[in-house]
């Protein structure tokens, strides 16, 4: 019988970290340690030792409360805190002394793209998971873990259709690496809806933003090549913003791209 491990599991829904960690448990002797969310992981991970970590992407608590401060309007995309999400955590598992093995365990829902692409182009993760109602089964968690704890890659088919090619362009880098892009995304993300307004946030005249709009519709069909070509750049880049505002308010994002 393969020896248990010591399994973090960072997971907002209480029911469902308690049903998983009670059969990985039971049935392959792991010892599982929950968590809802990465705050205060450093702590958590400085008194006490894992041989890996099972990460959800995106935590319902924190959505909820990030969306009322930006829904409110008094967000401004520097200086404020953004949006904690499961890219926070894999970065404090990796920046351990010893890094902690991770799998990215997630559903594969539309609003999850960008953060499934940073994961595997920007912080190198190679082990994913599905939890999909119907698809994610606990027999597929378990070898991802055990790939994961031997650093070899497992993607569950799941997620595959989520992940890039090796030799596909970072998709962060593309969106973020132009300060005056990535400033107007998050301005975008923030609710501004036209030029004016985020001109405003983003600290940028309108007609810049009016002039970068179509580039930057035409920077998502670098890596979503099923985006058709836009009659209407702008209204469809505030509609892909709005679909994906987690992901342009992402702390961990803002980190390596300020």
């Amino acid at each position: 019988m393969k020896q248990g491990m010591r399994i973090l599991l960072v997971e907002d829904s209480d029911l469902l970290a308690g049903a998983v960690g009670r059969e990985l448990e039971r049935e392959y002797g792991h010892v599982v340690t929950p968590v809802r969310d990465p705050l205060g992981l450093d702590g958590l991970l400085e008194r006490e030792r894992f041989d890996m970590a099972v990460v959800d992407l995106l935590y319902e608590h924190l959505n909820k409360d990030f969306d009322a401060l930006r829904s409110s309007g008094k967000l401004g995309i520097r200086g404020n805190a953004l949006l904690v999400s499961g890219l926070t955590a894999i970065r404090t598992l990796q920046n351990r002394p010893s890094p902690v093995p991770t799998v990215v365990w997630t559903s594969g829902e539309a609003n999850r793209r960008l953060h499934l692409l940073y994961s595997y182009q920007d912080l190198g993760v190679r082990a994913y998971c599905s939890k999909s109602p119907g698809t994610g089964r606990l027999d597929v968690l378990e070898a991802a873990a055990r790939q994961a704890v031997a650093g070899a890659p497992y993607v569950d088919p799941v997620l595959n259709p989520y992940l890039p090619s090796r030799k596909a362009r970072s998709a962060s880098r593309i969106l973020l690496e132009d300060e005056t892009k990535r400033a107007i995304w998050r301005a975008v993300a923030l609710g501004a809806r036209t030029r004016q307004e985020i001109g405003t946030l983003a600290g940028y005249a309108p007609r810049t933003v009016g002039r970068l709009i179509p580039e930057m519709y035409q920077d998502l069909t670098e890596f979503d090549i099923g985006l058709p070509e836009s009659r209407t750049p702008f209204v469809d880049l505030v509609r892909y913003a709005a679909g994906n505002w987690q992901f342009f308010l992402d702390e961990a994002v803002r980190a390596a791209y300020p």
